[in-house]
C-alpha cells in the first residue's frame, strides 16, 4: 500500500508510457488499470475490465456507484460497463475528478487500436457506472493549503476584467497581465492545481497534480488559457480549472 502523494506522482509517472502488464494483446485498457493496482495495493485484479469491480480488494479500495451527484476523485479507477462497453467494458484512472459532467481520464486503447500510450481525455461519464477508490498507507500527507493567500503587489485598473461578475465562475481566457485581474475562492469541492509545460501558446500541456486546495480559499488569477487559471503567491506559479473558482472582488 502507498501514500496518496505517491499514487499521484505514479498517475504522472504513467502520461506517455506504454503499459503491458501481462504481455498480450498490446495495450489494452485494462493493462494500465491492473498494473496500477498492482503496484499501490499488491492485488492482481482479473478479467476484462467490467469484471474490475467484483474484484475482491481485501478492504483496502471501496467500489462506489457512480449517480449524477458523485465526483470522483484523483487516484480512483473508472469502470465504463455500459453502453458501447457492455461487452467487455473499459477502465481508466482519475487524474482530475472535474466535476458532475466531466473528469479528466488517463486510459489507454480508448480507440480500440491497443497501440498508443497512456493519454489524457475529458469524458463526460458515457457508460461509466462504477468508480473503485484504493484506500492510501497514511491519510493526510496531501498537501492542503488552507489558508488565505497573500494578495499580488499589482492589480490590474482598467477595464480588462469588465465582464467578469461578482459571484460567477471564472471565464475561459484572459490574456496574461502583470497584475491580478481578481480574487476568487475554491468552490466546495476543492481543486487540484496543475503544472504548465510548453513554450508557446500553441504547444502546451497542463499536469495536474502539483498541490491540493481546500474549498475556501482565496486565490488571485493573472491570466487564463483554455479554462487553466494561473496563479502566483510565494514562489508559486501553478494553474486551477476555472470551474473551481467563483469570482469575490474583480479589479
Amino acid at each position: 500500500m502507498k501514500t496518496y502523494s505517491e499514487a499521484r506522482a505514479r498517475l504522472r509517472w504513467y502520461q506517455g508510457r506504454y503499459i503491458d502488464f501481462d504481455g498480450w494483446y498490446g495495450y489494452q485498457c485494462a493493462d494500465l488499470a491492473v498494473d496500477y493496482i498492482y503496484w499501490l495495493l499488491e492485488i492482481r485484479m482479473w478479467g476484462n475490465a467490467k469484471d474490475a469491480i467484483n474484484n475482491d480488494f481485501k478492504n483496502m479500495a471501496t467500489v462506489y456507484e457512480n449517480t449524477p451527484s458523485f465526483v470522483p476523485q484523483i487516484g480512483d479507477v473508472a469502470v465504463f460497463t455500459k453502453g458501447i462497453y457492455k461487452q467487455y467494458g473499459h477502465i481508466g484512472l482519475v487524474f482530475n475528478g472535474g466535476n458532475t459532467n466531466q473528469f479528466l481520464i488517463l486510459e489507454q486503447n480508448y480507440d480500440g487500436n491497443a497501440n498508443t500510450p497512456a493519454k489524457l481525455r475529458w469524458d463526460n461519464y458515457y457508460g461509466c457506472t462504477h468508480f473503485i477508490r484504493p484506500k492510501y498507507k497514511s491519510e493526510g500527507l496531501v498537501n492542503k493549503i488552507t489558508n488565505k493567500i497573500n494578495p499580488p503587489v499589482q492589480k490590474v485598473v482598467g477595464k480588462s476584467a469588465s465582464k467578469i461578475t461578482v459571484g460567477s465562475k471564472a471565464p475561459y481566457n484572459l490574456k496574461w497581465s502583470k497584475g491580478a485581474y481578481f480574487n476568487a475562492k475554491i468552490d466546495g469541492l476543492g481543486a487540484t492545481s496543475a503544472t504548465r509545460y510548453g513554450d508557446n501558446r500553441t504547444n502546451y500541456r497542463f499536469d495536474v497534480g502539483q498541490a491540493v486546495y481546500a474549498p475556501g480559499t482565496l486565490i488571485y488569477v493573472f491570466e487564463i488559457i483554455d479554462g487553466w487559471c494561473r496563479i502566483y503567491w510565494n514562489n508559486h506559479n501553478e494553474w486551477i480549472w476555472h470551474e473551481r473558482l467563483i469570482v469575490k472582488e474583480v479589479y
